[in-house]
């Protein structure tokens, strides 16, 4: 209640508790009464705007964090707020020019790196001027030197600032008349630092920049060979930012005969050397993983180099691996994986752990109910039983490397378990889980199936790209729903069967050439989807970048078992389980879909769904991601 001679300190306080209470009108006149005052006071001002935000009132909100922007140029806060309303009305290159501008200004802003992020990761930028090349250029050195990002998410954006894809294929063409280490562009991007950042921290996932770091790298081991060792040394950086970015991609850059040949070699003369000589090693460690080195290995594990890179590359390929292989036996099974379907899956896991990843985000946490709204919004069924949500137990059903892990960590007060079939993976996603410190997440070796008598119940249970793996999803399922608390709610992602058409293609094709699930095969696979120009459909798996790594080929090509649904089959899944549908995840999604069905109101009615994506069949490129509950 106010009084009649409240203090201004006294006025903000009370529409502080009133905006906290959601008591939104209140709050509003109080801010205002505020503002009458003093104009110009900029906390008063942003939680005014903040208001508008979560009232939907967003011209309001625009001139409200505009105007602070007047009084404070560098007010990062309203430039990330204003980012988010302009992505929320679809207005997405200013959400970008906004959130680039709250990073720059404060890099350690967490919620607008990870915003701007995954902006970029969706949407890549119009043509850019010369000044604003520059800017994008030093923000995502920013970005890239940071390790609290996924820097799979701004590769693309930050490849196409740094590169020119006409330059990039007239010096591919001419590479054959001459050396690309001799061409002048490409001694300076390989001296660039924001390109070796890419290298060593992202996936290369471009099928021209592929080609020629191929080349660059058979000109490399050549050289080498042949004695010109002083030709190589003036590229150090970049040969162990290669070293780095071929672990990651797993090996899975063609090889000719005549490399495989040189390489042997190469190992050869490294084992017999007393010496460490850091260029040969990290050659080396370019075609092949170091810890694959037997011998090789036991002089790296203790070596230290006065050079930081060289000594991440031995943290990497050596150090990481072994410490994978000692927690393997720190992680509890349940039950024996006796299904035969499963067997083929573990046994491709234990072999591909996948996916493999450096770095991801730090987490803004965030009480779960407030996540689930975000996702299935603009469904705004209300989830009862809300205290069940402040300390939810929380069952991640295919946990893989871990990645789905760290999601479900931006659960406020999350007590975490992780299952999965593989060991390797699991033993990936430990250690993962070790290095950010977090004391919240189990592990455990098993299979869905075997679940059913883990006398566990959980508030939340997610298993995205997992059950169409299983001999029988709906079985699969139906265990997940025993383990579901009746207040409960389950997140699942399927692979769209039309959205896959492509994927289908390649397989028969794979199969139709004897292609099997080998490192060499899957080399060969790569090799000639890059150089077929006649088939559209085949091309087109080059453009995802699953295609850039050993184990996501496998996964999306090779798989021992895959099964792909349709939204009537989901349709009818529901119903025969009793499950409700509260929404797709993917906000750009439903932005398009609003577009057309605007009676939807709740973007929840199946029906529209199935015309949608019949008239869009790359809508679900991804997965199906949904929510549902009992």
């Amino acid at each position: 209640m106010l009084k009649k001679n409240s203090s201004l300190s006294e006025i903000f306080d009370l529409a502080v508790e009133n905006h906290k209470n959601k008591q939104f009108k209140v709050a509003e006149n109080l801010y205002k009464q505020i503002l009458i005052t003093r104009p110009n006071h900029v906390q008063t001002s942003f939680l005014l705007g903040t208001l508008y935000t979560e009232t939907n009132n967003f011209d309001n909100a625009i001139k409200i964090f505009q105007k602070i922007i007047a009084i404070q140029p560098n007010h990062a806060f309203s430039y990330n707020n204003l980012g988010m309303i302009y992505a929320e009305l679809g207005e997405f290159i200013n959400a970008i020019m906004c959130l680039k501008n709250a990073v720059k200004i404060d890099p350690n802003l967490t919620s607008a790196r990870n915003n701007l992020c995954a902006l970029l990761r969706n949407l890549t930028a119009n043509k850019l001027n010369e000044k604003d090349q520059k800017e994008f250029k030093d923000l995502f050195l920013i970005l890239y030197k940071r390790n609290d990002i996924d820097h799979d998410d701004i590769f693309l954006n930050a490849k196409n600032v740094l590169f020119d894809e006409k330059n990039l294929k007239k010096i591919l063409k001419k590479s054959t008349k001459s050396p690309l280490l001799e061409n002048t562009n490409i001694q300076i991007f390989l001296r660039d630092d924001l390109f070796l950042l890419m290298m060593q921290k992202s996936l290369i996932a471009d099928p021209v920049l592929e080609k020629i770091i191929i080349s660059i790298r058979k000109e490399i081991l050549f050289k080498f060979m042949n004695n010109k060792e002083e030709d190589n040394v003036k590229f150090f950086n970049f040969i162990v930012s290669l070293a780095e970015q071929c672990f990651l991609n797993e090996y899975v850059y063609i090889q000719t005969e005549n490399e495989i040949n040189l390489i042997g070699n190469l190992e050869n003369r490294i084992n017999k050397n007393i010496e460490i000589n850091e260029l040969e090693v990290a050659i080396l460690g370019c075609y092949k993983s170091l810890s694959a080195c037997k011998k090789l290995k036991g002089k790296l594990i203790n070596y230290k180099s006065k050079f930081f890179l060289f000594n991440d590359l031995l943290k990497m390929q050596i150090k990481e691996i072994q410490k994978e292989n000692e927690l393997k036996k720190t992680i509890k099974s349940h039950g024996d994986i006796t299904d035969k379907i499963s067997q083929k899956v573990r046994s491709q896991y234990e072999e591909n752990p996948y996916p493999r990843w450096r770095y991801t985000y730090t987490n803004v946490r965030a009480n779960f109910l407030i996540r689930l709204q975000n996702q299935i919004k603009p469904n705004t069924t209300e989830i009862k039983l809300i205290n069940k949500f402040n300390t939810p137990n929380i069952l991640i059903a295919g946990c893989g490397t871990g990645r789905h892990l760290l999601i479900a960590d931006s659960y406020t007060n999350a007590n975490i378990l992780g299952v999965d079939l593989s060991l390797a993976s699991l033993a990936y996603a430990k250690r993962k889980i070790q290095e950010m410190g977090l004391n919240n997440i189990e592990f455990l070796h098993s299979d869905i199936l075997n679940l059913k008598s883990l006398k566990r119940k959980f508030d939340i249970i997610e298993s995205v790209g997992v059950l169409h793996h299983m001999k029988d999803p709906i079985e699969g399922l139906k265990v997940l729903l025993s383990l579901l608390e009746p207040h409960g709610v389950l997140k699942l992602g399927l692979y769209s069967k039309i959205a896959r058409t492509h994927i289908t293609h390649a397989r028969k094709f794979a199969k139709e050439n004897k292609l099997k699930s080998n490192i060499e095969d899957i080399r060969k696979f790569r090799y000639k989807i890059l150089n077929s120009s006649r088939d559209d459909l085949l091309s087109k798996v080059s453009l995802g970048k699953d295609f850039y790594t050993t184990s996501t080929v496998r996964d999306l090509i090779f798989h021992e078992q895959e099964y792909c649904f349709t939204i009537p089959e989901i349709t009818k899944i529901l119903s025969n389980l009793k499950l409700n549908f509260l929404g797709f995840t993917e906000p750009l999604i439903k932005n398009k879909y609003f577009k057309i069905y605007i009676d939807d109101k709740k973007n929840i009615i199946l029906k529209n769904w199935i015309k949608y994506e019949k008239d869009n069949p790359e809508t679900f490129r991804g997965m199906y991601n949904f929510w549902v509950k009992k």
